[in-house]
């Protein structure tokens, strides 16, 4: 990066500080772009893609990492040194710009998706971020840590998003995805935990917050805070079962609540010592909804899992929460309560 590096033409900034910005990003801008020089002259004729639009947009990044990351020390210089989050977003904002930039008269579509995209995959490699240049992201965006994070093609971000590394915007499906929206909209000031995945045409309302591991496939409403409760396996056969929670109510006695519960021959299982030990449990009572279980057979150490299989080889295990578990002492002292899973 050249310290004597010009504004970008047409630039409005006054302030030292940050003209001092807009050259450090107009440099960075000009490194990645610098080795594609001819092809994007051949695609856009005299378009410029560090125009002071893009400038100012990633200006508001970079204060962002800054001010928003503990480890950057409110110190801009770091992030734009070291950053290679922040060089991912830069790669972003350069590549959707690209994408977006209007075509010479001799320019293709096909050299300008091209173009974007060796940009996008280039960030990749450097980055571990994975950001698709049709993906359409607010102002102020930050990625922290990064490596694993894929945001998809039809994605749609607000201002102020903060998403941490492994967090995937995908599709629902793994391979022929249809045409058309098929990534998820966030709304504005969202922050999503590492390892999270929101999955489909999604809404995402403003002022959520996702917690890591979450698996998002619904919409959530604004304000929502989304966090892991219990780890659900599922092996799915001709038939569809589901568990959504597992109460405990007793020493002995369990709820699990779902749908497609009513399945005819369900077997239920209570799962110790890492999943490799399985005690039957007795099916009480079953609705599509719930069933009721019990524990008959004393056990050394308490389950922390249940499943539910059928005789086609579906099943569905579900983790039980550590905070949950009950003593006989405690089932007994708080009866009035534990039986109606409220406790």
């Amino acid at each position: 990066m050249s310290a004597g590096t010009r504004l970008p033409r047409g630039s409005t900034a006054v302030d030292p500080e940050v003209q001092q910005r807009h050259r450090a990003l107009a440099a960075l801008l000009l490194d990645l772009t610098q080795p594609r020089i001819r092809q994007i002259r051949s695609v856009f004729g005299t378009w410029t893609p560090y125009s002071p639009e893009l400038v100012d947009l990633l200006d508001g990044d970079l204060l962002a990492f800054a001010r928003r990351d503990p480890a950057a020390h409110g110190s801009w210089p770091e992030v734009v040194g070291s950053y290679r989050c922040f060089k991912a977003v830069l790669s972003h904002r350069l590549a959707h710009a690209i994408l977006r930039a209007p075509l010479s008269s001799v320019g293709d579509a096909g050299q300008q998706r091209m173009l974007a995209r060796d940009i996008a995959e280039q960030a990749r490699v450097d980055t571990g971020v994975e950001i698709h240049p049709a993906a359409t992201i607010g102002r102020r965006f930050v990625v922290d840590h990064g490596t694993g994070t894929v945001i998809g093609e039809t994605a749609n971000l607000g201002d102020d998003c903060y998403i941490l590394h492994g967090v995937v915007l995908g599709a629902t499906r793994i391979a022929d995805n249809p045409q058309g929206r098929r990534h998820p909209v966030i709304g504005s000031r969202v922050e999503i935990g590492a390892f999270a995945r929101v999955l489909g045409p999604v809404e995402v309302g403003d002022d959520v917050v996702i917690g890591c591991h979450v698996l998002v496939q619904r919409d959530i409403p604004a304000g929502a805070r989304v966090s892991v409760l219990n780890h659900q396996q599922e092996i799915r056969g001709h038939a569809a079962i589901d568990i959504t929670a597992v109460e405990v109510l007793d020493e002995n006695l369990l709820m699990v609540r779902g749908s497609g519960l009513t399945q005819r021959s369900l077997q239920a299982e209570a799962l110790s010592d890492r999943y490799q030990h399985a005690t039957p449990m007795t099916v009480l009572d079953q609705s599509s909804q719930h069933v009721l279980l019990r524990l008959e057979v004393a056990v050394d150490r308490p389950p922390v899992a249940v499943r539910l299989t059928l005789p086609d080889g579906t099943s569905a295990s579900i983790s039980i929460p550590r905070a949950a578990t009950v003593t006989a002492s405690q089932a007994r002292a708080s009866s009035a309560t534990s039986h109606t899973g409220t406790n």
